[in-house]
């Protein structure tokens, strides 16, 4: 919600107290959030205009703000968006936008460290609740393909802990985390973290409400979070960890093989 990039130490751990404890902080004041982080309520005082706004009070009313909008409220701002222009255009102008974003935010290393964790790891798990499902299944699809052994998590409330039972040392563990992080997806951290297994978090939010500790993160824009939100720049990460992952020499055999089971099947399998 706010950049902890320029902020001084006890900003920094005013700030990150309050991203990670946004229900506790609707009833806070300042002497409250300064005995709980530890720093004098002046210090407390000083952040709101740090991160560019008035007061606490005002602060509260962006989190309420923020809380409010639902996905009608979305649909809505986004069609009061192109009351004078085509659909057409309008979602052209925005994915170049959210791709830009994207590009203008990507991390080499990252990248690079996510491709050599799949491609290490004996099995991968991911995570992709909601509207991210259809690109959990994708990555699933695709890497499954490859050879890799790759187990989209489904389940959801006490049943996905039936899923972490499988993670170990030895897995890596991938999540799709849009809008927030659900309790779902802290549970299955927190026992990543647990057991020393690799995590990547693939998200559009550039700073994570959550207190969880991941290794390997990867931003894709998906727009304001006012407006639709559009797949498409995730989609683009996607395919292109995909085709990289794709070029390892081991990973072609296995396509190979895939191609000759074709040719061996087409008359009872046909295309």
């Amino acid at each position: 919600m706010f950049d902890l990039t320029h902020l001084s130490n006890s900003q920094l751990k005013i700030g990150r107290w309050i991203l990670h404890n946004e229900s506790s902080v609707m009833i806070a004041t300042e002497k409250d959030i300064a005995g709980t982080v530890g720093v004098s309520v002046a210090s407390v005082s000083r952040f709101w205009q740090a991160i560019g706004v008035q007061n606490l009070k005002a602060y509260k009313q962006l989190l309420k703000e923020k809380r409010d909008i639902t996905p009608a409220k979305k649909i809505l701002n986004t069609l009061i968006d192109i009351e004078y222009q085509d659909v057409q255009s309008h979602h052209l102008n925005q994915s170049i936008h959210q791709l830009q974003t994207t590009l203008d935010n990507f991390k080499q290393d990252q990248f690079e460290q996510a491709i050599s964790a799949i491609l290490k790891t004996n099995r991968l798990f991911i995570y992709a609740p909601g509207p991210s499902l259809s690109l959990g299944e994708l990555l699933n699809y695709r890497l499954h393909r490859y050879g890799l052994d790759v187990h989209l998590i489904k389940w959801m409330g006490s049943e996905i802990l039936e899923e972490l039972v499988h993670i170990d040392e030895s897995s890596t563990v991938l999540l799709l985390s849009f809008g927030r992080l659900l309790k779902e997806g802290e549970v299955i951290l927190k026992h990543a973290n647990e057991i020393r297994c690799k995590t990547i978090v693939i998200s559009d939010q550039l700073v994570m409400d959550t207190p969880c500790v991941f290794d390997i993160f990867l931003y894709a824009d998906r727009g304001e979070k006012d407006e639709f939100h559009s797949m498409i720049a995730p989609l683009f990460l996607l395919e292109n960890l995909i085709v990289e992952i794709g070029k390892e020499k081991n990973i072609l055999v296995h396509m190979e093989l895939l191609d000759k089971l074709r040719k061996t099947y087409k008359e009872d399998l046909p295309r």
